[in-house]
């Protein structure tokens, strides 16, 4: 398996654990609905702790998320695509004394 082969499955794994993580939380959350007529402070308590979960859940995916989560292509890589005028001494280019 290829490093990028690694790479993608860590990927999928990450995000199949942050699903169940968030599963685990809808039960948790389900179970605070039926106590908290009998005790408000506990049910707040969780209530704010599993806020504080979903946040850091969230900020997890999100990196995930960043980079394109797609199977790793074999091959020959194209040519690099470069705006006109941002190689060094090209016309036009700011930078140039």
């Amino acid at each position: 398996m290829s490093l990028l082969q690694k790479e993608w499955e860590a990927r999928l794994e990450l995000i199949r654990s942050i699903a169940n993580s968030q599963q685990a939380i809808a039960r948790i959350l389900d179970s605070v609905a039926g106590i908290s007529e009998y005790s408000p402070g506990m049910a707040k308590s969780i209530s704010e702790n599993m806020r504080s979960l979903t946040a850091m859940q969230m900020s997890i995916a999100e990196t995930v998320g960043l980079v394109r989560l797609r199977r790793p292509k074999q091959g020959k890589p194209g040519r690099p695509w470069l705006r006109a005028g941002l190689l060094p001494g090209a016309a036009g280019n700011p930078d140039q004394s």
